[in-house]
C-alpha cells in the first residue's frame, strides 16, 4: 500500500505560527521552545512523526515525498528507506503560490506509472489550506468538478465522455485515500475559509478522504485542550498538538488488520496473525444494479491443501502478506465473552496439554499456556515450511462462501514469504477447480475413478502459438525473425513462410491491415540491399511475398501465402 506525502511549499508556509497574548509565566517558560516556529517546521516535525510511526508498526510501506507549490518535484521516489526522507526534509526551499490542482494531477500521473491502477495508494497532503489564486485557485477547481458532473448525468448516465484537460484533475481512477493535514487555527477566517473549500473538494470528487485540523493546547495546566470547532485564538498551535494529530491520522488510516490463522481438526493449531497491506472491503454488483460490500473475517479457517500446479492462476481480488503477530500472539482465554461453549472446552483441552510434564499450576499463564512466546509454537513458521517444500498451496475459509490460497512465495533468491492470494466471493470462482465446497481428498475417490486432477481436455481450443504485440518490442522481435530467415534462404524456405502465415494471421485477427503493407515495403527494400554473396533464391521470394501480401485474396484468415518454386529451392 504505498504512501505519497505532499508537503507544500508555498511562501505561505514560511509564515511564524501566531503567539497567543502572553499568560502566567509558567505557561510562557513552557512554551518557549516553540515560539517562533513556522508553519512549514510544523509540517516537517508532522511528516517525521509519520515515518516515526511507520518505523515502528509498517517498515514495509513505500513512501514517496513531494513538494508543490505552482510546481511540482519528487524529492524522494518510493522507498522504504525513511533516513532517506528524513534528510530530504532538511533541503527544503519555498517557492511562490499554492496550485492544489495541478499537485493532484501530477500525484496521480505519478502513481499511475509507478504502481497502475489496481493499487491502494495513501495520498497525504500536508499544507496551510491555501487556496491559489487566479485560474488554478481551489475555488476554480471545485467548480470544475461540478461542471463536469453536471454535463456527466447522474453517474454518467449514457456513457457521456466530458472532455478533460491534462491539467485537470477529475478524480484518482485507482482505489485511494485522499488525507488533507491542516495546520492553522480555526479562529483565522482564512483557515476557517479555506478548511470548508478542502472540504468541498472531497465532496464535490467523491474521493475517499479526510481532514484532520489540530486540536490545540494550552501553555497552561488548567485550560490544557481546546477542541476542533472552537474559534478561540487564545491556544498556541505547537509541536505536541502538531504530533497528535498525525499520530491520530497514522492510527486510522494505517490500522493493521489483525486476525487468527486456523488449521487442524478439533485439536486446532492456531496462532494470531497480521494480514498486510490490510484488505479492503470487497464491493460487487448484481444484475439489478444492487452493490453488497463483504469483508473478510477475523478468523481464517484452513480448510485443505492443494498442489500449485492445479491451482494455475487464477483470477484474484488482491494479495496480501501474512506475518506473525508477535505482540498478540495469545491464545483466545476462557474468560472472553465472546468463545462460545465449544471453543472455551477446546481451549482448556489445549491448555492442559500444553503443560510441560510436572508443572506446577502457578506458573502457568492466564489462559492455561505456560511458556514464554519463543517456546510457543507458530502456526505462520509451520504452515510456510511445509507449503514450500511439497510445493503446495492451503485453501483458505474466509468469510461465508468466500475462499482464497496461502502459500510460500518468494520475491529473491534469498527470502520467501507466506502470501495470501484473496479470490472473488463465490464456491466456483476456480473454473477448472469446480465447486470449493466439494473438494476432497485422493481416498474418496469411487473405485475405477480417473484419479488425475484436474481434468486436462485432449484438444485445446486455442493455438499454441500466440502472438502477443502488448509492446513494440514483441512486433519488432517477430519482424526480425522473418527477415533472418529470409536471408538464409533457400535453405530457410519453410520456416520463413511458417512465420510470415503466421504473422500475416495475427495483424488479420487483431486489424491491423497496416502492418501488410509495411511489411512488403520491408521486403521490397532488403531485396534490393542484398549483397552478392546472397543467393538469388532470396530476392525473388522477398518480391513474390511483398506481392502476396497486396492481394485481397489473402486477406482472408484461411488463405495461406506458398512459397515459390525455383530451381534454387526443393518446393512444388
Amino acid at each position: 500500500m504505498p504512501t505519497i506525502i505532499a508537503l507544500d511549499v508555498s511562501l505561505s508556509m514560511t509564515r511564524p505560527v501566531p503567539i497567543p497574548g502572553s499568560g502566567s509565566s509558567s505557561g510562557s517558560n513552557a512554551g518557549a521552545s516553540d515560539d517562533g516556529l513556522t508553519y512549514g517546521q510544523l509540517a516537517v516535525h508532522g511528516i517525521n512523526a509519520i515515518l516515526d510511526y511507520l518505523t515502528k508498526h509498517s517498515r514495509m510501506e513505500f513512501v514517496s515525498l513531494i513538494i508543490y507549490s505552482s510546481m511540482l518535484e519528487v524529492l524522494v521516489d518510493f522507498t522504504r528507506d525513511y533516513d532517506a526522507i528524513r534528510q530530504a526534509l532538511h533541503k527544503i526551499d519555498h517557492y511562490d503560490k499554492t496550485n492544489l490542482e495541478a499537485a493532484l494531477v501530477a500525484v496521480n500521473n505519478m502513481f499511475k506509472t509507478h504502481w497502475g491502477s489496481q493499487n491502494y495508494c495513501q495520498i497525504i497532503f500536508v499544507t496551510d489550506c491555501g487556496v491559489g489564486m487566479g485560474p488554478s485557485s481551489l475555488k476554480n477547481t471545485i467548480i470544475n468538478l461540478q461542471n463536469c458532473k453536471v454535463q456527466a448525468g447522474p453517474a454518467g448516465v449514457g456513457g457521456l465522455k466530458i472532455p478533460v484537460s491534462d491539467n485537470q484533475w477529475v478524480g484518482f481512477s485507482y482505489p485511494s485515500k485522499l488525507t488533507f493535514m491542516c495546520l492553522g487555527n480555526l479562529a483565522d477566517l482564512s483557515f476557517k475559509f479555506g478548511t470548508k473549500l478542502y472540504q468541498q473538494l472531497l465532496d464535490v470528487s467523491g474521493q475517499n478522504g479526510q481532514i484532520f485540523i489540530p486540536k490545540l493546547k494550552s501553555l497552561s495546566i488548567e485550560d490544557p485542550i481546546v477542541e476542533e470547532g472552537d474559534d478561540s485564538g487564545g491556544r498556541q498551535m505547537n509541536r505536541r498538538c502538531i504530533q497528535d494529530i498525525f499520530e491520530n491520522m497514522c492510527e486510522q488510516n494505517y490500522k493493521q488488520f489483525e486476525a487468527t490463522l486456523r488449521c487442524g481438526g478439533y485439536f486446532r493449531l492456531e496462532g494470531a496473525i497480521i494480514i498486510w497491506p490490510a484488505p479492503l472491503p470487497y464491493t460487487a454488483k448484481d444484475l439489478l444494479g444492487a452493490e453488497t460490500t463483504r469483508i473478510i473475517s477475523r478468523k481464517l479457517e484452513v480448510c485443505g491443501f492443494i498442489s500449485l500446479s492445479d491451482i494455475g492462476s487464477p483470477m484474484s481480488v488482491s494479495r496480501h502478506l501474512i506475518l506473525p503477530r508477535c505482540d498478540g500472539d495469545k491464545r483466545l482465554s476462557a474468560k472472553d465473552s465472546n468463545l462460545t461453549a465449544e471453543e472455551k472446552l477446546e481451549n482448556d483441552i489445549k491448555g492442559f496439554y500444553a503443560k510441560p510434564d510436572g508443572a506446577s499450576g502457578g506458573g502457568d499463564d492466564d489462559d492455561g499456556h505456560s511458556g514464554g512466546d519463543g517456546t510457543r509454537e507458530s502456526v505462520c513458521v509451520m504452515l510456510h515450511g511445509a507449503l514450500k517444500v511439497e510445493n503446495m498451496a492451503a485453501l483458505v475459509l474466509l468469510n461465508d462462501n468466500w475462499y482464497g490460497f496461502i502459500y510460500s512465495y518468494a520475491d529473491g533468491k534469498k527470502k520467501s514469504n507466506l502470501m495470501l492470494n484473496v479470490l472473488p466471493p463465490g464456491n466456483d470462482v476456480v473454473p477448472w477447480l469446480g465447486d470449493l465446497r466439494y473438494l476432497g481428498n485422493l481416498d474418496d475417490a469411487f473405485p475405477g475413478e480417473n484419479p488425475s486432477f484436474p481434468i486436462k481436455a485432449d484438444k485445446r481450443s486455442y493455438s499454441q502459438n500466440i502472438v502477443v504485440w502488448i509492446r513494440q518490442a514483441g512486433l519488432q522481435s517477430d519482424i526480425q525473425k522473418v527477415l533472418r530467415h529470409a536471408k538464409k534462404l533457400p535453405e530457410k524456405t519453410q520456416h520463413f513462410y511458417k512465420e510470415l502465415n503466421r504473422i500475416r494471421r495475427a495483424a488479420l485477427s487483431l486489424g491491423f491491415i497496416e502492418l501488410l503493407e509495411g511489411l512488403a515495403h520491408i521486403f521490397e527494400r532488403e531485396a534490393a540491399m542484398l549483397g552478392p554473396s546472397s543467393s538469388p533464391d532470396c530476392s525473388i521470394q522477398l518480391k513474390h511475398a511483398a506481392n502476396e501480401l497486396r492481394k485481397p485474396s489473402n486477406r482472408d484468415l484461411k488463405a495461406v501465402i506458398q512459397a515459390m518454386p525455383t530451381k534454387y529451392n526443393q518446393v512444388g
